[in-house]
């Protein structure tokens, strides 16, 4: 069964791959099988659509926690240099100032 046009854009916006969008796809065609009772009719693509529609939607809001948690982790990956040379700062600054005094 052909794919929509529209696939490979919702599922770039959705954040996940093409082969993820076609198992949704294909998903969403049996469960407006199921709700529908035939295959074919104005119901059967609408509610095709609107189920995938809601699969991308919950698939995408599974993404981001991931998404933000590595985000967090990289953010505090970056901040280790600075900390680094910080420290190395402060310990040569408190070197000097008991050498000073």
């Amino acid at each position: 069964m052909n794919t929509p046009m529209y696939l490979p854009w919702l599922a770039r916006k959705a954040g996940i791959s093409d082969e993820r969008a076609q198992e949704l796809w294909r998903e969403a065609l049996c469960h407006a099988t199921d709700t529908s009772g035939w295959v074919g009719g104005p119901e059967y693509w609408a509610a095709a659509n609107a189920r995938l529609l809601e699969l991308t939607d919950i698939e995408r809001r599974q993404m981001s926690p991931r998404l933000v948690r590595m985000a967090r982790h990289q953010k505090r990956l970056l901040q280790l240099p600075l900390q680094a040379i910080e420290d190395l700062l402060g310990a040569w600054r408190a070197g000097n100032n008991r050498r000073a005094a």
